[in-house]
């Protein structure tokens, strides 16, 4: 054991992954335990720390690359960072306008209640959201029901989760919203962590227990020198891929799909951004691939023009380079999306974030989700497993941040692995 912890790539807890939960743990070791040693691992290139949270400049418009608002009503760690770490943030209200062909509004938050009744009338049964709510809505008002939300995101996951953790009302209007500067989030915390304990371009392709030393884990990277790191607990706080490539023979992970997500920003010239002002006026759920459209600088002419998930997204995705053509391709898009004659808009340019791997869902089982997500989170003594990928509230920071604060304990940082 001791020639082990004489390497200099030894650390008392590994964690794998610079996202939000990887970053969020390294801080919360630091508050709890400041004498424990730590390295976080991320695979990708330094640009990249904060994973699938971050932003990036358009035209001299700021925009997301992932995440994309706060809820004030909800997102309760999230704002307890914030406030801790000095990182200022607006508040608005969430208002959704509707430009809808050949399909009638739903009222959310009432469907969402009658499927709750009916849930409970049939024993809660054990199937995807979209297997129970089209036999009990209706195709054509099942439809309905999801263009109106704006997302299919929850179509596949498990009943259950959708109807009690999904929070549905999210989708609609009446909520107080958080824009929130997440790249200074970022840059803070590697700031409190030390940027020296993050590592990028170390892709951890394999993490195993070494034989007789029950405390004691081997990583190895792609790296050819100084690959290997020793650790004696590991945190994985990778998307659904990452977890299958560091635990492959641990089938509980099969019951946890990714699905993708696309946004896709347009910068219009004055003529066209003064139209695309009177029709999209604010947060605006359209039919057909785009789903959304957002306003994001009326001043700037900066709108997101798509935001997409599953089907709808691999749809796009080869249209998305700042081509001629495909710039030609989106504006005759939404020329028949808003409703308006063609060769009526033009776009200067595009710029898009296609997530292959964008949230995570759950999908059917018999049993408490709890335990099963209590479970996925400690696959062996001396290792956790965080993110979004396992929490109670997938597809939102908070639950990210959520499912840290679940495991990383100050108890399971001083105990024996």
């Amino acid at each position: 054991m001791t020639e082990y912890r004489n390497s200099s790539n030894y650390y008392d807890i590994i964690i794998i992954g610079s996202g939000i939960a990887g970053l969020y743990s390294a801080y919360n070791i630091k508050q709890l335990s400041p004498n424990t040693s730590f390295m976080v691992l991320e695979k990708h290139k330094k640009q990249w720390i904060g994973g699938r949270i971050n932003n990036e400049e358009f035209y001299g418009t700021t925009v997301v690359t992932g995440a994309g608002i706060g809820r004030k009503e909800k997102d309760y760690l999230l704002v307890d960072l914030l406030e801790k770490l000095n990182i200022k943030y607006t508040e608005f209200s969430m208002d959704v306008n509707y430009i809808i062909n050949e399909n009638k509004l739903v009222n959310i938050n009432e469907t969402m209640k009658e499927l709750r009744k009916e849930y409970k009338k049939q024993s809660c049964p054990s199937t995807t959201f979209k297997h129970f709510a089209k036999a009990y809505l209706g195709e054509i008002y099942y439809k309905q029901f999801i263009t109106t939300t704006g997302y299919t995101d929850y179509e596949n996951e498990d009943v259950y989760q959708t109807l009690y953790k999904y929070g549905m009302d999210d989708n609609s209007d009446g909520w107080t919203g958080l824009d929130i500067p997440w790249h200074e989030l970022i840059q803070k915390l590697v700031h409190n962590i030390g940027s020296q304990y993050v590592r990028s371009s170390n892709n951890v392709i394999s993490c195993n227990k070494i034989q007789d030393h029950p405390c004691l884990f081997e990583l190895a990277t792609t790296k050819e020198k100084g690959g290997k790191y020793y650790c004696g607990k590991v945190i994985i706080a990778t998307t659904i891929t990452g977890i299958h490539t560091l635990l492959p023979s641990y089938k509980i992970y099969n019951q946890i799909k990714s699905q993708p997500f696309l946004r896709l920003y347009a910068k219009f010239p004055k003529a066209s951004a003064n139209i695309m002002r009177q029709l999209v006026p604010t947060y605006t759920i359209v039919s057909g691939p785009l789903q959304k459209i957002i306003p994001i600088s009326f001043e700037k002419g900066v709108y997101m023009i798509a935001y997409s998930d599953n089907k709808n997204a691999e749809f796009l995705h080869d249209h998305l380079d700042n081509t001629d053509n495909n710039r030609k391709y989106f504006c005759n898009l939404l020329e028949k999306t808003l409703n308006i004659p063609n060769n009526t808009l033009q776009i200067t340019a595009l710029l898009d974030f296609y997530w292959p791997v964008g949230t995570h869902y759950y999908t059917p089982i018999i049993g408490s989700r709890r335990y099963f997500i209590n479970k996925a989170q400690h696959p062996m003594p001396g290792m956790l497993v965080v993110g979004e990928v396992v929490s109670s509230n997938q597809g939102w920071t908070e639950g990210a941040l959520d499912s840290v604060d679940k495991v990383l304990t100050k108890k399971w940082l001083t105990s024996n692995c």
